[in-house]
């Protein structure tokens, strides 16, 4: 297990980490496929689909063409933005430990798939935002959208040493670009990631509540 001396910045998933936003995506995921006349029968449950990006959603699990998959976010996107964040709640403990990392000294991160000004109106409605020094998300057209490439980009973005940083979330995917950019890695076992997929991913630490997550940062691992 990795330690976490010398840690100066906590990046931080969105979706399944910070937030459950899973009622809002599910429905916006719906009306879309409804809006194309596609049977959600016709892919996996949706379900086990938050966190993937939007563009590999519709064009790997549905099988839509790149400019038809373009028009079905487009659809996400502006029921999501109509839904307001209803159905999506910060998880217990979260702002709560935001404030104790922020008075530690930690510089809070986010780097999420969401596209960057929706992960802000995210933040901003549900009064998130204060604790964060920058947002990373994906763009809003699909060239920047991998978990690997929005991490290399906040680090870029912020200046930010792989060495003192930290990703959290609640996907493989997030282990695993921590791991392709050099950050230690710590997964959150109460989001949309299965315990078994996160295992196989081998984070360096582990969180089942977010109060876990607040002590494993601020004790050093």
């Amino acid at each position: 297990m990795a330690e976490l001396n010398g840690l100066r910045n906590v990046l931080f998933d969105l979706d399944g980490t910070l937030v459950d936003s899973s009622k809002t995506i599910l429905d916006s995921v719906f009306h879309a496929l409804e809006k194309l006349a596609v049977d959600p029968q016709s892919g996996p449950d949706v379900r086990t689909l938050i966190g993937m990006p939007l563009f590999d959603i519709f064009v790997g699990q549905y099988g839509m063409s790149k400019e038809r998959a373009q028009e079905a976010i487009d659809h996400y996107r502006d029921y999501y933005e109509q839904l307001d964040q209803a159905g999506t709640r910060v998880y217990d403990g979260v702002r709560d430990g935001l404030g104790r990392l922020n008075g530690a000294g930690l510089n809070l991160f986010i780097a999420t798939v969401k596209p960057t000004p929706i992960a802000e109106k995210v933040l901003v409605d549900l009064e998130l935002r204060e604790h964060f020094s920058g947002v990373a998300g994906a763009s809003m057209g699909p060239e920047r959208r991998d978990k690997s490439s929005i991490i290399a980009h906040a680090l870029s973005a912020f200046g930010l040493e792989s060495g003192s940083s930290v990703m959290v979330g609640d996907r493989d995917q997030d282990v695993l670009g921590a791991r392709a950019n050099g950050l230690s890695s710590m997964a959150v076992t109460y989001g949309f990631g299965h315990r078994d997929e996160l295992l196989t991913a081998t984070p360096d630490h582990s969180a089942d509540h977010f109060s876990d997550v607040s002590r494993i940062l601020l004790n050093g691992g």
